[in-house]
């Protein structure tokens, strides 16, 4: 029921959603949103910055330039790739924490929680469990562990997939108290010019992510687990171990 509510709070493919009221109005006036939702936001907005612009929820009108937002990749012309570029960015979304509201500098401009929603449901979902001793997850890619799985258990054990043959397991970790997210492109990408392109985006070149097969991260909570699964995704291997 949790996860149903902050679903209709939170996605952009329902025009009655909190986050679609935002984007349509944001741009002319400030707007107050839900507290949870703007502690969110911040979350979001601190993580833009710590990683250097690789993680960004301002990215909703890339994800429609490319296609993915209804999951139908497509190459973007050079003049729209130019002109998306001036609709994202969180250096012109404005939080204004006293007054709880969020403002958009740019017309056109639109957040999409996709690479932190789920995380962050997983969150607020365990929260309304009530046990010490709970394992959760949201498609597998963002995972939930409180506690162990048994007594004499140091946690709950989680297997991860090796992304080029996903019968076998890389690894097995043992989570406690800690979310677990993985980003990969496998499920939606397309072709162009012999070349794979997937639908994780780089904010910083308005341009899908290249080199890595897949990122998985921990932390001390999903939705941080989650954007930063994303981020590293972006970043690459020596970005990643430098945050």
């Amino acid at each position: 029921d949790e996860i149903d509510r902050l679903e209709a709070q939170l996605t952009v493919c329902r025009d009655s959603s909190e986050v679609s009221r935002l984007n349509a109005n944001a741009a002319h006036h400030p707007v107050r949103v839900e507290p949870n939702l703007f502690n969110l936001l911040m979350l979001a907005e601190q993580i833009q910055r710590d990683t250097e612009g690789a993680f960004d929820i301002s990215v909703g009108a890339l994800i429609k330039t490319w296609g993915f937002f209804r999951r139908a990749g497509r190459m973007p012309s050079l003049e729209e790739r130019a002109a998306v570029r001036e609709r994202i960015g969180m250096m012109h979304v404005v939080l204004d924490r006293q007054r709880q509201t969020v403002a958009y500098q740019r017309q056109g401009l639109e957040i999409n929680l996709g690479s932190i929603g789920k995380g962050y449901a997983l969150d607020r979902a365990a929260q309304r469990a009530h046990t010490p001793n709970l394992l959760i997850h949201g498609g597998h890619s963002s995972v939930l562990a409180l506690g162990k799985e048994t007594s004499d258990a140091s946690g709950w054990t989680i297997g991860l997939t090796d992304p080029q043959r996903p019968e076998r397991r890389r690894c097995l970790l043992h989570l406690c108290n800690r979310g677990m997210a993985t980003s990969a492109a496998t499920h939606q990408s397309f072709e162009h010019e012999g070349k794979k392109l997937g639908h994780l985006l780089d904010p910083r070149t308005a341009w899908p992510a290249e080199g890595m097969l897949s990122a998985t991260v921990t932390a001390p909570t999903a939705a941080e687990a989650d954007a930063l699964a994303t981020a590293f995704f972006i970043l690459g291997v020596e970005k990643a171990r430098e945050y």
